[in-house]
């Protein structure tokens, strides 16, 4: 049988970088996406102000 070895420090440090990175990434995503959705779809489009020009 094989045993798992204990991750070392800087695995587990790797790793809650990572797991940090990506919540932080998810989060502005969603934030991004509900700004640009109340703006770009509910609210007022000026030209000055084109948020979202891709839609």
């Amino acid at each position: 049988m094989t045993r798992l070895q204990p991750l070392t420090l800087v695995d587990r440090m790797s790793l809650i970088i990572l797991m940090a990175l990506t919540t932080v990434t998810i989060l502005v995503a969603a934030e991004a996406h509900a700004f640009c959705s109340v703006f770009c779809i509910h609210g007022d489009r000026t030209p000055e102000m084109d948020i979202c020009a891709g839609r």
